[in-house]
């Protein structure tokens, strides 16, 4: 060689950094559906860094990307379906955070609640009721008590073997996913049916109690009950929100599990 070539051409920085992208955009794209990490208390700029910071500290240990030139055509699909696969997995991992926001607009509607509403950070301008607020809290302390985010990295390891760069995009993975979706309002429906009942139940003896006496004010009366009730009833199902919420992920680990199970790197 001679003295005064290059150790490194500028190609080969390229090169090198090209195995880098695609887990780049595949974390970033997690980390923008992904429960907690999406969070609009987190910043765009953090979520950056914290990708870059990802991929940097796992980038070698992944299987070796094919050679495409990140800006042809075939480089932008391959980005593409690398941000797709990412959007269904973080969006996959949001799916227990939903049954509970479910949960908590149902309970809030049988309250008589649903007008105390505020913006909500998550989802930026819509408004959430103050009922998933608290479950929020909750699932937000149960998250981190579990290592959810050291989970969420373990998932995200795990998908580079099972679906590798440029592999494509999977239809039964993503039937999968569909039928996750449906398992959202399944879970939603069971975790909400005794709080229901109970709420049912109370406007029913009122409705009662309004064709025995109907000079009675239900208005002032029924009200106050009825959020008192609701109350009650959420403290009495309070204390299981540990099980069902370890429950609930345990079957999402599975989806997941079926989902990686399809892809093309099994």
């Amino acid at each position: 060689m001679h003295v005064n070539a290059p150790l490194m051409q500028a190609d080969q920085y390229l090169h090198a950094l090209q195995g880098y992208w695609w887990p780049f955009c595949r974390l970033m794209a997690v980390f923008s559906m992904a429960p907690l990490f999406n969070h609009k208390a987190m910043s765009k700029h953090v979520r950056i860094l914290l990708a870059l910071m990802t991929t940097a500290a796992v980038g070698a240990a992944l299987p070796a990307a094919p050679d495409i030139a990140p800006l042809s055509a075939q480089g932008v699909l391959t980005a593409l379906a690398e941000v797709s696969f990412g959007l269904t997995l973080g969006l996959t991992l949001q799916l227990v955070f939903t049954v509970f926001s479910v949960v908590g607009e149902v309970v809030s509607a049988q309250m008589g609640m649903s007008m105390a509403r505020y913006n909500d950070p998550v989802n930026g301008v819509s408004s959430s009721s103050i009922i998933y607020q608290l479950y929020f809290v909750l699932l937000a302390f149960l998250f981190l008590s579990i290592d959810g985010h050291l989970l969420i990295l373990s998932v995200l390891f795990k998908s580079f073997s099972h679906w590798p760069v440029a592999s494509g995009l999977n239809y039964s993975s993503y039937t999968t996913f569909i039928k996750a979706i449906a398992w959202v309002f399944s879970a939603a429906v069971l975790l909400t049916l005794p709080i229901v009942f109970c709420m049912v139940l109370v406007q029913f003896c009122f409705g009662l109690l309004n064709r025995i006496s109907p000079s009675m004010n239900l208005f002032s009366l029924g009200f106050p009950i009825t959020i008192l009730v609701g109350l009650l009833c959420i403290y009495m199902t309070i204390p299981n929100l540990p099980e069902h919420y370890l429950q609930l992920t345990r079957e999402l680990l599975d989806n997941i599990g079926l989902m990686m199970q399809d892809g093309p790197g099994v």
